[in-house]
């Protein structure tokens, strides 16, 4: 009875050690405190070509395998457009000379406190002023609630979960919106994912929600939003504009035909180049 009783203390010990050691050797900066950037990268551009900077600094959890299949996706789709990229971890990018060369930034699964206050202020300002926003998955989680603006006007709501077991799962997209970043795509179509949960809808702080996952087609276990469960939104901010995308977890996450079409339209609203592609 005894050596029961052991197992049954030491062996759930045991899984939570393994579980933290994984977290300590693949996920070491969420143990640290965060690095912020300072000396700003060299950006070298053409400035007669639409532009975009792709941030992927994570200070929080690393998306190991959908940062650079994201990066990949968008660096093709830059390609097919006629557009330029700027693929970066360097966080002092965010300065009011720099983007200001840029048309749409663009957050690929960035994580964590990445910015300090002044290259806050010029983030926010390159928004407000006209310029494009792309959040995308991790840029939407926990790890940016200690920014008050980033939170409240860009995402909105709150992260308060994802699906696990099973964590990735097959679930249906549901346009909510006609909108152009939604032109052209089905009204449903099947995309693999980890599947986020917000605390509130967006649209009570003023976005537009474009896309929902049916909660039918998945087991969103204890992260339900029924009756409507938003993954994609977009809002205009001062004289800009932004979407936020809850998609995008792992390679086979944009891998799907439908999200590449939608990631693809979604930059060309926001940094209103649909009349500066290749022909």
């Amino acid at each position: 009875m005894k050596k029961v009783l052991i197992g049954i203390v030491v062996i759930p010990v045991l899984l939570i050690a393994l579980v933290v050691g994984w977290f300590y050797n693949n996920q070491k900066q969420m143990f640290q405190d965060p690095v912020f950037d300072k000396e700003p990268p060299a950006v070298t551009l053409n400035d007669d070509q639409p532009a975009l900077l792709v941030f992927s600094k994570t200070n929080g959890f690393r998306h190991g395998d959908g940062i650079p299949a994201g990066n990949k996706l968008l660096t093709q789709i830059a390609d097919r457009k006629g557009w330029q990229i700027f693929l970066t971890e360097n966080g002092a990018v965010h300065n009011s000379a720099d983007l200001a060369r840029f048309d749409v930034v663009i957050w690929a699964n960035a994580s964590g406190p990445l910015l300090l206050p002044q290259q806050r202020e010029a983030l926010q300002a390159f928004i407000q002023n006209g310029g494009g926003f792309i959040a995308i998955h991790a840029a939407g989680d926990n790890s940016h609630s200690d920014w008050d603006w980033y939170q409240n006007s860009i995402l909105g709501t709150g992260f308060i979960g994802h699906t696990m077991m099973p964590h990735k799962q097959d679930a249906d997209i549901v346009r909510a919106k006609t909108h152009p970043v939604m032109a052209g795509l089905p009204e449903r179509w099947s995309h693999y994912d980890e599947w986020y949960a917000f605390d509130k809808n967006p649209d009570l702080a003023g976005a537009t929600v474009i896309a929902n996952v049916d909660e039918a087609s998945y087991d969103p276990g204890k992260y339900s939003m029924s009756p409507t469960h938003p993954v994609i939104w977009v809002k205009d901010i001062g004289e800009g504009r932004s979407l936020y995308s809850a998609l995008g977890h792992s390679e086979k996450s944009f891998e799907t035909p439908e999200y590449q079409q939608l990631l693809a339209q979604a930059i060309a609203w926001t940094g209103r180049l649909e009349q500066q592609e290749k022909p």
